[in-house]
Order: C-alpha cells, then structure tokens, then sequence
C-alpha cells in the first residue's frame, strides 16, 4: 500500500523505519536529513533576512549560514538557472531593481516602501526583477545575494535574477565581496563560498523580455547586438572572460545624451563602447520594442531616460560607495505596460564613534579602503577628469 505523508511524518518514518543494517540506516538518515536541510535553508533565509521594517546590520560581523547551507541554496537555485533560458520571457506586472551592490539596508526600504516579495507583501499578483550588481562595495553583499537566491528557490515563476558584471570572479575578487566573505566566515570557508557563489553566477540569465515589448539586460547593446537572439544564442555556463564580443556589447553604456550618436570608446576599458540614441531606436525597430531598460550606472535620481524615453537607466542603491548621495529606484510595470519610478533617497549619516560602534568602524574602514582603492565609474552625467589626469577616478582601469 502507498501512503501519503506530511514532511513532519516523513521525518518520523525516517527514525522509526529499520533498514537492514546499521550502515543503511546511518546512509539513509543522512540521506534524509540532506533533504530536510535542503528545504529549509531557503526560508530560514527568508526568516532571518526578509524583515522590510526591522532589519539592523548584525552588530558582530559573522555571516548566520554556514558553507553547507550555503552549498545547499547555490545547489538549489542553479538548478533553476540552469533550467531557464539565456534570455527569459516574462509578464507584467513586474517590478524592476537596479544595481544593488551590496546595500542591503536600501533593498529593506525598497520592500518596506513599496511592497515585499512575501505572501504578506504582494507576490502574488506581481513579479520582481533584479537586473544585476548584486555584490562587491557595499557591506552586506552576502546578505543581498543570499536573500535573493533564497527568494528564487521559494518563488521560482516570481522572481527573477539576471547577471551584471560583478556576477564574475575576476570582477568581484577585487571589487569587496571576496573580501567580505572571508572577513565574515574565515579563510577557508569563505573561499570556499566565494568559489561556489561564483560558479551559481555562471547560469545566471543574461537578459529578460517583458510581453515581448521591453528588453531588459545589466548594461546596453553596444555595437554588435543588433536582435535579441544574439542574446538567446549565448550558452550558460559562461564566465565573463569567455572573450564574446556580443558579451562584452552587454556591458556597454548609453553616450552622455541624446545628442551624441553613434558608438564611441568607453572610459571603463578597452574593448567596451558608448552607444547613441541612433543605436537604440535601431534596435528597437528591428525587434519590434516600445523599451529598453538597464541598469550598470550610477544615476542622480535612481532612474534616467536617454533616446526619447526608449532607455532607461535604473539604479536602486542610494549614495554609492558613500559618496555620491544619490537616490536609489526601482520601476513598477503595470499591465498596461506604463511605467512608473518609485524613489528612496540617502539617509543622513548615522552618528557613531569608533568607541561605541567598534564593529560598525571596522566594517566601514574595509569598505573605504577599498573603495578608495578602486573608485567607482563616475556618477552618470557628471564630468569625468581628463584622460591624461593620472589621477583621476578611472586610473585605476
């Protein structure tokens, strides 16, 4: 006879079924708790992450998860990436996330302020996209990144994860979240999760398409991708340094505004390009689109439009690295496909010393330091220095 069992008598029968030998039994009981832990590492994320309102950085830096169930939510969210399409299709309504980077207390004001991917909140009747740059600069990239896989692995047809350019090894062994996971869980272990995160990003999606109308990628066109199977054509696994031209073009920034057209050099390194807004109605046309919207810039006001309004760039994290004191954003697509930005702005310094907060001056020393080390592409729209200032923001490249 089959008989149906809840997860609570499946664990019962597990300790109370004997299997032979000993040796079966201990195999099987591992078995079993594999599973077990397999399914719960998800949502005792969720449970100890997604808090909109109530959220506080942990006042001692080490990380809650350990690298099993770190190896346990990586194993169960690439298995859905590796399921999906490079460029995946989805429908409105839809909600739209921008570069991150690590600042998981704007993510919180995101969802406190305009809704949370939770039954509470409202996934049910609303999809959540995240366009990439979820780690590197900020203080909490493991919180943010885990949160979000988690999030996958509990909604999986909801919420939707595409890649940017700190979703690689190269990039984000330099760039702070190398750095942070060894600072919050040792050398070996973080290592180890570093190496095992950074594999999960090889599947993750490249672009998303909404009601076959906006095309949604981390960066832009560039000057090779002229339709969107260029895009779909990409096959995963793939590292950023696998050398594709059309790749790189997805890494590629709008020009300064709508008068300068055509393709241009870009300041973040050889190999990459400006596009105009020549480019952008070109491929608009030719794959029938009303948008494009992306992220992989830092901009004033957490959104700006660029080709008429056929572009938009979308930045949710608020005062990047500390200093630009901008404000973050995220777009809500309707049905009817109008879109609408929603806005959080910086907060005011917090007022600590190194005395009362020797955790909280720890952790922001680090992140200076490093930010200093490797400053930040400027603010979108704001001059850049001079090519021969060896000084300037983008010596470092």
């Amino acid at each position: 006879m089959v008989r149906q069992l809840s997860i609570d008598q499946f664990e019962n029968e597990g300790r109370r079924v004997i299997y032979g030998t000993p040796e079966n039994a201990t195999a099987a009981r591992k078995l079993l708790d594999r599973q077990m832990s397999i399914n719960s590492v998800p949502k005792k994320v969720i449970a100890s992450l997604l808090k909109p309102r109530g959220w506080k950085p942990p006042v001692r830096r080490q990380f809650f998860l350990d690298c099993n169930e770190i190896a346990d939510l990586c194993d169960s969210a690439e298995r859905i990436f590796s399921s999906e399409p490079s460029v995946i299709k989805l429908k409105a309504p839809i909600k739209i996330f921008g570069d991150l980077h690590g600042q998981f207390g704007d993510l919180m004001r995101l969802f406190d302020e305009y809704g949370a991917p939770s039954t509470a909140g409202d996934i049910a009747y609303i999809d959540y996209l995240f366009l990439g740059d979820y780690v590197d600069r900020g203080q909490h990239s493991l919180e943010t990144i885990t949160l979000l896989l988690a999030l996958k692995v509990e909604y999986p047809q909801n919420v939707h994860l595409i890649r940017g350019n700190h979703e690689a090894a190269d990039i984000n062994a330099l760039f702070g979240f190398r750095i942070e996971c060894i600072e919050r869980m040792g050398e070996r272990d973080g290592i180890w999760t570093w190496h095992r995160v950074n594999r999960l990003f090889n599947w993750l999606p490249l672009a998303a398409l909404i009601e076959k109308k906006i095309i949604c990628m981390h960066g832009g066109i560039g000057r090779s991708i002229n339709h969107i199977e260029q895009i779909e054509n990409l096959q995963r696994p793939i590292t950023m340094e696998a050398g594709s031209v059309v790749l790189m073009d997805l890494l590629s920034d709008p020009t300064e505004n709508d008068s300068v057209e055509g393709l241009r050099p870009n300041a973040r390194g050889p190999g990459l390009v400006t596009f105009g807004p020549d480019r952008v109605m070109e491929f608009c046309n030719n794959n029938d689109l009303q948008l494009i919207v992306r992220a992989h810039e830092c901009v004033m006001d957490g959104f700006e439009r660029f080709a008429q309004g056929h572009l938009i760039t979308l930045f949710s994290a608020t005062n990047y690295c500390g200093t630009a004191n901008n404000a973050g954003a995220i777009l809500v697509l309707g049905r009817d496909l109008v879109v609408v930005p929603k806005l959080i702005h910086p907060l005011p310094p917090a007022i600590t010393s190194p005395e009362t907060s020797p955790e909280h001056h720890i952790e922001d020393t680090w992140m200076q330091e490093l930010n200093a080390n490797r400053p930040p592409t400027p603010t979108r729209g704001r001059p850049q220095a001079a090519s021969n200032d060896r000084a300037g923001p983008l010596a470092w490249i």
